[in-house]
């Protein structure tokens, strides 16, 4: 839906044991890190970047994983600056 455009407003959140820092199996995070083109986890993406045009551009998303549970107002701090980055796309 967005690839037309040049930001991916999208946020992923997951916790658990699987997401444990230096578990020794890392089979699960390097799978997560794959599937965001390996840009780094646990930060906020809404523009993409790279690439050279508006078609070979890459998108990274807002991947935060961790073993503890996200509180609501966690993520909604999160949610809020790439809602907000978004609607500064549109607006400029």
């Amino acid at each position: 839906m967005m690839n037309h455009e040049y930001i991916t407003p999208f946020v992923c959140f997951g916790w658990g044991c699987d997401f444990v820092e230096n578990y020794g199996d890392d089979f699960v995070m390097s799978k997560i890190s794959m599937m965001n083109e390996f840009y780094r986890l646990n930060k906020i993406y809404v523009y993409k970047r790279d690439g050279d045009g508006t078609r070979n551009r890459y998108a990274p998303v807002s991947m935060y994983f961790r073993e503890e549970q996200w509180t609501r107002e966690e993520m909604f701090n999160i949610l809020k600056e790439v809602g907000e980055d978004a609607i500064r796309y549109y607006l400029h």
